[in-house]
């Protein structure tokens, strides 16, 4: 019975994973998730504009394949998708790199359907510092103004990839709700993609929400083999606990289309992100690098496991619908002034 009720609890709700990669056509992977939106990265990190533009084409191109597929340009938009059985695609961006430093970009790209962008991606770039970088100089001048004129254009400010100076910066700069789209406690797994509990309260005290991810390296407790959807609980339960259940969401870092990353030679120059995943790579020993989650979790074709985990867990229905996406669906509303499009 407690079966039956997740099953029906998860497609009741409407489900958001805020972080996922190269969902490029309709399969029985993307069925099986029960997802209702999808945040995918378009415009991709160090990308300009000449780069980003070719990507935005493909974006739409795969949503007109299937008449399954809309897009996430608006919170009605994804609560219609619910409605019709459709999967809606929300465009973001893991980096600020392709806006310049001419922030009228902000006004074309929410035209062309950005709805959620990072400060920076792991480096240095004109807003701010990455969680990789060596020394953390802030949150910059333009970076204050940037954040400034998404808010206005009604973008939503990601802060995950960021440092942690730059990232507290960015949340006392801010005045609307904030969001770390894939981010796991540093308190539970001590991975330099991970934020310190000061980070995650500083988006709570924005109305954001830390979006809880399974991708493995992040919620890997160290040991030989790979991590099971009970470590990704335990990370999901510490900041749920920390911040409270409104300011918590879920995301998978996953391939939305198995295959679909692009094969590339190892670039000697490229770099180095050993920090996140050497050791993770070395333990573990992921079956696909590619598309690193939990053994047990196979990124968005098991999203309706995690609903029967919570429901297991005796989470009241509610608190998961919350989890599962009304909480993002909160911060849309908060954040993404549809008006502006009319």
């Amino acid at each position: 019975m407690a079966q039956d009720h997740a099953a029906e609890l998860h497609r009741s709700s409407i489900v958001i994973d805020l972080s996922v990669q190269y969902l490029v056509k309709r399969t029985e992977r993307s069925d099986r998730s029960g997802l209702t939106a999808v945040g995918l990265t378009i415009p991709m990190p160090g990308d300009d504009m000449a780069a980003a533009l070719p990507r935005v084409s493909d974006f739409y191109s795969i949503i007109l394949s299937s008449p399954r597929f809309c897009m996430a340009d608006t919170p009605q938009a994804i609560r219609n998708a619910k409605a019709r059985g459709q999967l809606a695609h929300l465009m973001l961006a893991q980096d600020s790199l392709f806006i310049r430093n001419n922030l009228k970009n902000l006004l074309i790209w929410k035209q062309l359907g950005l709805r959620i962008m990072q400060l920076t991606y792991n480096e240095q770039n004109l807003a701010g510092t990455g969680c990789l970088e060596r020394s953390d100089s802030g949150l910059t001048q333009y970076g204050r103004v940037l954040i400034r004129e998404m808010e206005r254009a009604g973008i939503t400010l990601d802060l995950t990839h960021v440092g942690e100076r730059s990232f507290l910066d960015a949340c006392r700069a801010a005045h609307a709700p904030v969001i770390a789209s894939h981010s796991n406690p540093r308190g539970v797994v001590n991975n330099p993609r991970n934020i310190s509990d000061d980070q995650m309260k500083a988006i709570r005290d924005t109305g954001g929400m830390v979006g809880v991810t399974t991708w493995a390296p992040l919620v890997w407790n160290g040991k030989p083999g790979m991590p099971v959807l009970d470590d990704y609980i335990r990370c999901l339960e510490y900041t749920i606990n920390l911040i409270g259940i409104d300011h918590v969401s879920t995301s998978t870092d996953s391939m939305g289309t198995t295959g679909a990353y692009p094969r590339h030679a190892p670039d000697p120059d490229a770099l180095p992100y050993g920090s996140v995943t050497d050791e993770f790579d070395r333990v573990a020993c992921p079956p696909d690098n590619n598309n690193r989650q939990p053994a047990d979790f196979n990124g968005i074709e098991d999203y309706p496991r995690l609903t029967a985990a919570l429901v297991k867990r005796g989470y009241a229905d509610g608190d998961i619908k919350k989890i599962l996406g009304e909480n993002a669906m909160r911060v849309f509303e908060a954040t993404w002034k549809p008006e502006l499009l009319h």
